[in-house]
């Protein structure tokens, strides 16, 4: 038998198909993680609309629409890593008290009604306490709404009554006076109470979100006080003195204390009351930047210069 009459075994070629293993590659796993990644921004959008204030969220969206890196907010936001006053939601009632004005109730028809012996509301000048620097009327607003959000919190609640929150033409101004049975300091006395030591805690805290200078003034009520040589007037600058300790305990540089001042009655909250116990209080000023270059440039100008 020859060779010939062998049967020859079949020859199998193996051809592999380029589309048929590019299903089977590993392109799937990038639109998977792109898939991911979506899902991840999805999820963290719905969490910032429903943890923050509008006035928080248009700081937020400022990051995404401004055109250059000079548009953005200062540090210390919330993409930048850094502690911020935009964190947290705001509270939410059916019937809220603003700390701006001082105790009045406001109701969602918008209507008021000023509670016994509250405080009278204070009314911003909108037009002349806007910062001439957007971003920095954008802080302002963010750490106004930060302030009214802590002092509404269960914790803290009870302090609101004693503090008015309002904008003015140097800044962002908070005062913590006394009402009947809630002193802020000891008779007689620069020592603080427990209240306003925890008041001045949070609004320290506050404070160092932003670089902002800061003007702390004492104010006394009209009831005439002496004790030897010490009278109103040493009274309110040491008052002041305490508060601008307890700040800088909270974290506030010592360096961004623009000024320290005592007032005594000269500049009562309620002049129509002079003993009105509101009339003690602390004025903390966060001051625009614009005011603080203005000042410092009039403080460096000889006497000759000014009477120009």
């Amino acid at each position: 038998m020859s060779a010939d009459d062998h049967p020859k075994r079949p020859i199998i070629v193996k051809r592999h198909h380029g589309d048929h293993d590019e299903e089977h590659g590993g392109q799937w796993k990038i639109a998977y993680a792109d898939f991911v990644t979506a899902m991840m921004a999805f999820f963290l959008v719905m969490w910032l609309l429903s943890s923050t204030t509008e006035s928080q969220r248009e700081g937020i969206a400022q990051f995404f629409t401004a055109s250059s890196a000079l548009d953005l907010p200062a540090g210390n936001g919330v993409l930048s890593g850094g502690r911020s006053v935009l964190v947290a939601g705001e509270s939410r009632h059916d019937s809220l008290t603003p700390v701006s004005d001082g105790g009045l109730r406001q109701d969602r028809e918008g209507g008021e009604a000023a509670g016994e012996g509250e405080a009278p509301q204070a009314v911003p000048n909108t037009s002349a306490a806007a910062s001439r620097d957007p971003i920095e009327r954008q802080r302002f607003d963010a750490m106004k709404a930060e302030l009214e959000r802590q002092m509404q919190s269960d914790q803290l609640r009870d302090f609101a009554q004693n503090i008015q929150l309002e904008m003015t033409p140097e800044g962002l101004r908070l005062q913590i006076f006394d009402r009947d049975g809630a002193a802020m300091f000891l008779s007689g006395s620069a020592e603080p109470t427990p209240r306003l030591a925890r008041i001045l805690q949070v609004v320290g805290s506050v404070l160092t979100t932003v670089p902002n200078e800061v003007v702390v003034a004492g104010h006394t009520d009209g009831d005439a006080f002496s004790r030897g040589h010490y009278g109103n007037w040493e009274l309110s600058a040491d008052r002041a003195n305490s508060a601008r300790r307890g700040l800088e305990q909270a974290g506030v540089p010592a360096q961004r204390m623009f000024r320290v001042e005592g007032k005594a009655a000269v500049e009562p909250l309620l002049p129509e009351a002079p003993g009105d116990p509101r009339n003690r209080r602390i004025a903390i000023t966060v001051l625009r930047s614009d005011v603080v270059a203005e000042a410092r440039a009039a403080a460096r100008r000889t006497p000759a210069e000014s009477r120009r």
